[in-house]
């Protein structure tokens, strides 16, 4: 729900999403701070304020209010209309609007953020192509290309881990990718997804290899005594 519908359905809450952005929407804090008030007008019974009203409760003077109502208007932030009522003509101050602002400024922070992110994905999968390229010595077909994309955006696989298989695959003599495949695959089990998590594994299985493990003193002397 964005916060223009939440406002919509009854949810008066100042969004705390707003205060964090407010120098993406507003001018300076005294053009929000007026705003405030229109707000405030807008979610309570609060009667029509006047110009005079604001610029008594903040200090500033009328001059300095109506500027920064013509502001907010001018950046679509506040939005005013007259309506006759028994022969007169009133004003009424809409606040609400700019969280509509709100929302467009999020969506447009989400969707830059997602291209940012598209576009260091296909940043690391084109390095990723370029070091199985260089590692087998041979440019990949295309099938192998799509495989591989599959593998770090769909399988959501870290590509250094992929990097890593490779190594690995290189090193025994197997540089393919069905026995690379079969590498990740047993990593994913032993639930290895990232490099720090390869590496740990790999010094557990270190530690364990004979020429490793370590003896005491005490230890070596019985043994003596039983070759006795």
């Amino acid at each position: 729900m964005t916060y223009s519908q939440a406002f919509k359905s009854g949810n008066l809450v100042l969004p705390s999403a707003l205060l964090f952005h407010y120098q993406h929407l507003f001018k300076d804090a005294e053009d929000f701070l007026v705003w405030q008030f229109f707000y405030l007008q807008n979610t309570t019974n609060q009667s029509s304020l006047t110009p005079n009203q604001i610029a008594d409760a903040i200090g500033k003077s009328v001059t300095e209010v109506n500027q920064s109502m013509s502001r907010l208007t001018n950046q679509g932030l506040l939005q005013y209309r007259t309506i006759e009522l028994d022969g007169e003509i009133e004003v009424l101050f809409d606040a609400t609007i700019a969280l509509e602002r709100l929302d467009d400024f999020l969506q447009n922070k989400i969707e830059a953020s997602q291209r940012e992110q598209d576009k260091q994905a296909e940043n690391e999968l084109a390095d990723l192509v370029k070091t199985f390229e260089q590692e087998l010595g041979r440019l990949l077909t295309p099938f192998e290309i799509e495989d591989l994309t599959q593998t770090v955006k769909q399988d959501q696989t870290d590509p250094d881990i992929v990097k890593a298989a490779l190594r690995e695959a290189v090193f025994n003599g197997k540089p393919h990718w069905k026995y690379i495949q079969a590498i990740l695959r047993n990593w994913r089990r032993e639930g290895i997804t990232s490099l720090i998590q390869l590496k740990i594994k790999q010094q557990e299985r270190e530690a364990l290899q004979p020429e490793n493990v370590t003896v005491s003193d005490d230890f070596l002397q019985a043994m003596d005594l039983w070759k006795d």
